[in-house]
């Protein structure tokens, strides 16, 4: 479910840099309440249902170093039980209370990113969730809104396959426990990052 996530993050710092505000000047902050994660689950074949994360966080620091970390117990699917199935189950947030982005980037390939200006990438980032950890790719697109703001959208959806992380057992045993034929084990992702100049 990740795999857009990061990359957004990490694209947003280094569009936010131009000529008049080079990237080695300062640091960029996630707004957590302007951002949105969401997740697509299919259900039974044809049953598709969207959930979101509600606490996310993250930095890219003046070396191009980017970070996202997501609270895996903030994980909203709109129906109490399966909530509590989700984190005990699935993200076992007991053990693995966070999903963790990172990646390194180079500010020079962003520098001439102009107010009003959008570019279209592919970013590389690692991914850890439930103890693996998976180098993924995730198409981004970042738009510089404003002198200290940059919002970075995913081009397309990110597909997570919960099988690379290990949770295809996991995936199985939700479906079994609510009486479900079956649920997809690969997750369209769509990310909705605002950053500011910190």
């Amino acid at each position: 479910m990740f795999k857009g996530v990061a990359a957004i993050l990490f694209a947003a710092f280094l569009a936010a840099c131009s000529a008049d505000a080079p990237v080695n000047e300062a640091s960029w902050q996630l707004d957590g309440n302007a951002s949105d994660i969401t997740v697509i689950s299919v259900k039974n074949g044809n049953v598709v249902e969207t959930s979101r994360f509600e606490a996310l966080s993250g930095s890219v620091s003046e070396s191009g170093e980017a970070r996202l970390s997501i609270d895996a117990a903030s994980f909203e699917s709109y129906v109490d039980i399966r909530n509590e199935r989700l984190r005990d189950i699935f993200f076992e947030v007991s053990a693995f209370p966070d999903i963790q982005l990172t990646a390194n980037l180079d500010p020079a390939l962003f520098a001439n990113l102009a107010i009003g200006d959008n570019l279209d990438t592919e970013l590389q980032l690692a991914v850890s969730l439930h103890g693996e950890v998976r180098t993924v790719y995730a198409p981004v697109r970042v738009i510089r809104n404003g002198a200290d703001s940059v919002l970075v959208i995913s081009s397309e959806a990110a597909l997570i396959d919960a099988r690379d992380f290990g949770l295809g057992d996991a995936v199985e045993a939700l479906a079994g426990i609510a009486g479900l034929d079956g649920i997809t084990p690969v997750f369209p992702v769509n990310v909705y990052l605002v950053f500011e100049r910190g």
